[in-house]
């Protein structure tokens, strides 16, 4: 949506997220305090807290020099290979920059997915707002809930998984060109998603070192040629400074698929 690009009620990391019940669950949800501005950034001086679970590789990134993360993003294209069996599959848009940079510092992950029936009990105890996302068709499905890697697309808000709290923006998504109106239906897990306003990030953005502004833009306008224009590179920065939600008044970006909590139910 704005771009393109686990077994039931179970994670990667254990039962319902590593909670071991649909209760336990709700309880860390419910102190997340989820709802869509959940703890959005607006502050352009606030360093986030993600780094993909102390990843290192994402612990060196984010506590590069400006100039030296430019070399970094423009090195990636050169260093990664997607031609590897662990990676290579039939997406049409694993070329993506955001998708290289994820591959090369090691970020990988899932969504926590729930039977609808335990989705829904979560929403209904916690209050969490839920977000939409519409897909192509079905193996766009099943890849953004079972794949280890991630899989983003593109939009003007920066690579990434596109949602949206109007089901019918998704729907439009969905059916827009050739897709068949699959739907999902998840919400931020408050545990894994780390928000921040778009124009907050851009301002930061602006006062970072000519380079990098320069290796972000050219992530955004000439990394991929499905890329849109107006792309500056915001998730690349947004996973730098410790986000990866990205927040705009209708639209929500993430970076990384394991910031959400998925209904199995397609819609």
């Amino acid at each position: 949506m704005g771009g393109r690009g686990s077994k039931s009620g179970l994670s990667p990391s254990g039962g319902f997220g590593g909670f071991g019940s649909l209760q336990g669950l709700i309880q860390a949800v419910g102190n997340g305090g989820v709802n869509l501005n959940y703890d959005v950034n607006t502050d352009p001086t606030k360093q986030g807290d993600w780094n993909d679970d102390g990843n290192p590789q994402i612990v060196k990134y984010q506590g590069q020099e400006d100039d030296k993360t430019a070399n970094f993003l423009a090195s990636t294209d050169r260093t990664v290979d997607l031609n590897d069996p662990q990676y290579a599959d039939s997406y049409d848009y694993h070329d993506l920059p955001l998708n290289r940079l994820l591959l090369r510092t090691g970020v990988v992950g899932q969504p926590v997915v729930l039977d609808d029936n335990d989705f829904q009990n979560l929403v209904a105890q916690t209050g969490a707002q839920v977000v939409y996302r519409g897909w192509s068709g079905k193996a766009a499905v099943d890849r953004f809930l079972n794949a280890t890697h991630n899989h983003v697309g593109n939009g003007v808000m920066g690579d990434g998984y596109y949602f949206s709290p109007d089901r019918y923006t998704a729907a439009d998504y969905s059916t827009h060109g050739f897709g068949h109106g699959e739907i999902t239906q998840m919400v931020l897990n408050p545990l894994k998603a780390k928000a921040i306003e778009l124009s907050t990030l851009q301002r930061m953005m602006r006062q970072t070192s000519p380079k990098l502004q320069r290796s972000l833009l050219k992530t955004g306008t000439m990394g991929s040629g499905r890329t849109y224009g107006s792309n500056s590179g915001e998730m690349q920065y947004a996973l730098k400074r410790g986000y990866n939600v990205i927040v705009s008044g209708d639209y929500v970006v993430a970076g990384t698929a394991d910031a959400f909590i998925v209904s199995r139910k397609i819609l």
